[in-house]
């Protein structure tokens, strides 16, 4: 019930959803009473806030009942209470949470089970925020080497090839499809490798993955490759320099965390990302303080490397 406090929200709930069906239930008895919906109404109108006393006498009903009838609206998120304070003491405000309310009673069991995809690609240039020891990225004409304060150089949107000897980067998708939708799965694809002066395929990098703040797993990359060209690396690039990556796929399901297919030491599951929550989903990833292996990254963009894509991120839902 937290996902709707305190934000004026529109609240969109679905019987196809699991998690949905005790909020329901909590709404539902919160405004299956006359004098709560009663209680709306008067709150609908300026200031929008009223104190205990005002609603008492304006409804002509005893404090202690009022009281009652508030609580339960409370719990159910429909109406939110503010502190306020003077010289001599403080009194409690009440005003209304959430704006509106659409439950959607459509479900057929047959629908539900067929499952769709969702893929959302971001270019590699574009990151919200970067930290980190050093910092350089190309484009597919173009050599850009900045120091970290100039990271966020417009040019980056064009960015083909993103490099750090030491950092951690996040990027921000758009979560619409796990705020209505059942999602089973989730999927981060990329392709990456370590970094290290001009190449060295020996060089090992821990690199760890956040989602949503949580941590969801750390992969050993086990070089900065450069021995051969990229298949899609452009021909001025030098040949000295780091050449391709591996596709690393992260998928985190409701029985745990999955690297490239394998079962990752990990307890994480979906329902601790929180996918709903918020605006957007944050994906991060880079070197911890801590890690045995530091050896930064290279983050390749669909024309640079081994693969035509850039960071992909797939929800796997049911419709």
């Amino acid at each position: 019930m937290d996902l709707f406090k305190h934000q004026n929200a529109e609240i969109k709930l679905s019987l196809e959803k699991e998690g949905d069906l005790p909020i329901i239930a909590q709404i539902c008895e919160a405004l299956g009473n006359e004098t709560r919906l009663k209680i709306l109404k008067i709150l609908q109108r300026a200031p929008h806030l009223q104190t205990l006393q005002s609603l008492s006498k304006e409804l002509n009903i005893p404090k202690t009942t009022l009281l009652h009838h508030l609580n339960v609206m409370e719990k159910a998120n429909i109406v939110g209470v503010t502190y306020k304070s003077n010289n001599k003491t403080t009194v409690r405000f009440f005003g209304r949470d959430a704006r509106s309310l659409f439950v959607n009673f459509y479900y057929n069991e047959e629908e539900a089970v067929k499952e769709e995809r969702e893929t959302q690609e971001l270019g590699i240039g574009q990151f919200v925020d970067f930290f980190g020891e050093s910092f350089g990225f190309c484009t597919e004409t173009d050599d850009y080497s900045f120091m970290v304060e100039k990271c966020f150089s417009p040019q980056r949107y064009g960015a083909q090839l993103i490099w750090t000897n030491r950092g951690i980067i996040t990027y921000y998708f758009n979560n619409n499809t796990p705020r209505y939708h059942n999602v089973t799965e989730l999927s981060l694809s990329l392709e990456i490798c370590s970094e290290a002066p001009y190449f060295d395929n020996e060089q090992k990098s821990d690199i760890t993955f956040w989602i949503n703040g949580k941590e969801i797993t750390t992969h050993v990359c086990q070089g900065d490759y450069g021995d051969r060209r990229g298949l899609l690396t452009p021909t001025w690039w030098g040949s000295h320099n780091t050449q391709y990556g591996k596709l690393v796929t992260l998928t985190v399901t409701n029985e745990g965390v999955f690297l490239n297919g394998a079962k990752a030491h990990s307890k994480v599951t979906l329902k601790d990302l929180n996918l709903a929550r918020g605006n957007k989903t944050v994906v991060q990833f880079g070197n911890k303080d801590t890690t045995e292996h530091p050896g930064g990254f290279n983050i390749f963009g669909k024309a640079f490397g081994d693969y035509p894509q850039n960071i992909k991120l797939t929800f796997k839902y049911k419709n």
